[in-house]
């Protein structure tokens, strides 16, 4: 899991110096052949020495963060501690990028080795994603050789968490998508009425905003039909290929996370072609929805249409669900919801005006 890159500035300073002696030798000078050997061997000193020193601190080298788990929301940042601790009793200076997927944002970070370092992570996209490591590169001072360790680690779990987000409207098309409108309360077109809240009653039926308004906790009152909407997804590949650095599956997420906020639980069906997928959700399991959804899309895609921010050079040394958990799709395949499944679907579930359809459209 080592590898050890030279520069050009390395090959051209040994072709100076061989260049120095073979002169000597030609035009049988012996201070020029004495001085160019010297020169080759204490710059040959000079590389070996730090050569070892730096593969012993490279293998006797571990990465430990001070947390299993991270927890933040789309566009927020937190930060975590970290150290790059090693047997050898240096303080070398190196750079560290971590290993994940692009659900989050982290930079290289200038670290020492043997001192406990921050990392300040974003969230990027919606869904649960792991630090499965990171690649420490160290590089001499005179930059003529540089050595880069991949360093595996305890997994880090990073769920990033939907916007916290209400907002009313009529009818609206999120990211340019069909479906039928929401709009705070009435949006789940079944509100009836605020009352004093009942402490039998779940405490997903809290108003807060009023609550917060009037000082007491108040309650929705919802009519006997239904109580919330029912969301059919599309979860074909599209919908992971991000579109100005935003993907289509975390607007649709958001929109189902704001639901919860009134519902407590909703139920979304997934259609991609050829699979259809029902499921209750919270807003808690809502990033664990879309590693779902990423897996088994990754999971059927030929290997040239899936992306890793990783060297190829340092793959095989990880296992397949280490790898799947850091991939990405390049480019959409073919695997688009047909209009007569969908239409099947929609039949089958009845009520139409409680139907919310997220990135697909109902036929004609």
């Amino acid at each position: 899991m080592i590898r050890v890159i030279p520069s050009n500035k390395l090959l051209i300073t040994y072709l100076v110096l061989s260049g120095i002696t073979y002169i000597g030798l030609l035009t049988n000078n012996l201070f020029g052949t004495y001085f160019g050997l010297m020169l080759f061997i204490v710059f040959t000193s000079y590389i070996l020495s730090w050569y070892l020193l730096a593969m012993l601190v490279a293998l006797y080298s571990r990465l430990v963060f001070s947390q299993s788990s991270v927890e933040l929301t789309v566009d927020s940042s937190t930060s975590i501690n970290a150290i790059i601790s090693s047997s050898m009793p240096m303080r070398w200076e190196a750079r560290l990028n971590l290993i994940h997927s692009p659900h989050i944002q982290s930079s290289a970070l200038n670290i020492r080795v043997n001192y406990e370092f921050t990392v300040k992570l974003t969230g990027r996209w919606i869904g649960s994603a792991k630090i499965i490591g990171g690649i420490m590169e160290l590089r001499d001072p005179l930059g003529f050789l540089s050595i880069q360790r991949l360093l595996l680690c305890d997994c880090v779990d990073v769920v990033v968490r939907p916007r916290q987000l209400i907002s009313a409207s009529g009818k609206i098309g999120v990211g340019g998508y069909a479906e039928h409108g929401l709009s705070m309360e009435g949006r789940l077109g079944d509100f009836r009425s605020l009352s004093t809240y009942d402490y039998e009653k779940p405490a997903s039926s809290i108003h807060w905003l009023t609550s917060a308004r009037v000082s007491e906790l108040m309650m929705i009152n919802r009519s006997d039909y239904g109580s919330c909407p029912i969301f059919v997804v599309n979860a074909s590949s599209r919908m992971l290929i991000p579109q100005n650095g935003k993907r289509p599956i975390d607007d649709a997420l958001q929109v189902i996370s704001d639901s919860t906020s009134y519902c407590g639980e909703v139920r979304v069906i997934l259609m991609r072609r050829g699979h259809v997928e029902e499921r209750v959700m919270s807003r808690g399991g809502i990033p664990y929805l879309e590693r779902e959804i990423r897996i088994n899309v990754i999971s059927v895609s030929n290997e040239d249409n899936v992306l890793m921010d990783l060297p190829g050079y340092f793959r095989k040394y990880l296992s397949k669900d280490e790898l799947l958990g850091i991939a990405y799709i390049k480019a959409p395949m073919d695997d688009e919801p047909l209009i007569e499944d969908l239409n099947k679907v929609i039949n089958a579930i009845g009520g139409k005006n409680r139907i919310i359809l997220l990135n697909l459209k109902a036929g004609g």
